[in-house]
């Protein structure tokens, strides 16, 4: 059964949209004037159940527990495409994080390729581990065979910093 089907059984919880308008603050949900702005820019949009503009709009009714306990939440890539395209300050990605924090307060499975990613930026900085190539002459690269700078660890503190950047308190 998909989140549309839940949402038609589902009523709405006023308290829950309080928590996570309180979480972000100074991003009023309710200036979304439904453009589709951040739909049109959306890189994951092909994955996702529901539109931004529809996630945001479902937060702004009320239906904060259905999106917190669905996938959806966890397929945005957090391009910030929305943020960047948003003319009133209220992208979809600042409500899909408070989302996600929800969902993590409530012990929610958290998908773990997503946790995969965070324990890898966490070691190395980067999002993705280092990758040998394959040329067209089938020969296979790193980035010492082709001579790329070696890329640097992250910085002392980065971890906290960036812990604290997933919170978005």
């Amino acid at each position: 059964m998909g989140l549309t089907d839940l949402m038609s059984m589902a009523k709405p919880n006023l308290e829950s949209r309080e928590k996570i308008l309180r979480k972000l603050r100074g991003r009023e949900l309710i200036n979304c004037f439904q453009c589709i702005k951040c739909t049109s820019g959306c890189t994951a949009l092909k994955l996702l159940e529901l539109k931004p503009h529809e996630i945001e709009k479902l937060v702004n009714f009320g239906f904060v527990d259905e999106l917190a306990a669905s996938d959806i939440i966890w397929t945005c890539v957090t391009c910030l495409k929305c943020v960047q395209r948003c003319p009133q300050k209220a992208s979809p990605y600042h409500v899909i994080v408070a989302l996600r924090n929800l969902a993590v307060e409530r012990e929610a499975k958290v998908p773990e390729a997503f946790m995969k990613a965070v324990s890898q930026i966490l070691e190395t900085g980067l999002a993705e581990a280092y990758q040998k190539v394959t040329t067209r002459k089938m020969e296979v690269c790193d980035r010492e065979s082709l001579k790329l700078p070696k890329i640097p660890a992250p910085k002392e503190g980065f971890q906290a910093v960036f812990l604290k950047a997933l919170e978005e308190r």
